[in-house]
């Protein structure tokens, strides 16, 4: 029960987080470059908040020795289905460098 109102706290705030950037933008006229900057870092934050709160959850957890008796699982995959949203950016590995000529 505990748990589910955790989640439904995090997803609710990363929805009003969203509803007050889409009002926010209604009402001042930006570039949709700053439009998209803003709600990123909006984002970006929440998702640290959020899993800094299942952090602090899973360490109560252990320190009060429950933790096997709790299932995080809802949560993550809430989490997780959060960041899955935007997919991550994909770093491609640097080409090899060319043979000295002799």
């Amino acid at each position: 029960m505990i748990l589910q109102a955790i989640t439904l706290a995090s997803v609710g705030f990363t929805l009003w987080a969203i509803a007050s950037l889409t009002n926010a933008l209604g009402r001042f006229t930006v570039s949709t470059q700053d439009a998209i900057n803003t709600l990123t870092d909006q984002l970006v934050k929440a998702q640290r908040e959020i899993v800094a709160r299942i952090a602090d959850v899973q360490a109560q957890l252990d320190a009060a020795g429950v933790a096997e008796q709790i299932d995080l699982s809802s949560l993550t995959a809430a989490a997780q289905a959060l960041d899955d949203v935007v997919p991550d950016a994909v770093v491609e590995a640097a080409p090899d460098a060319e043979p000295a000529a002799e």
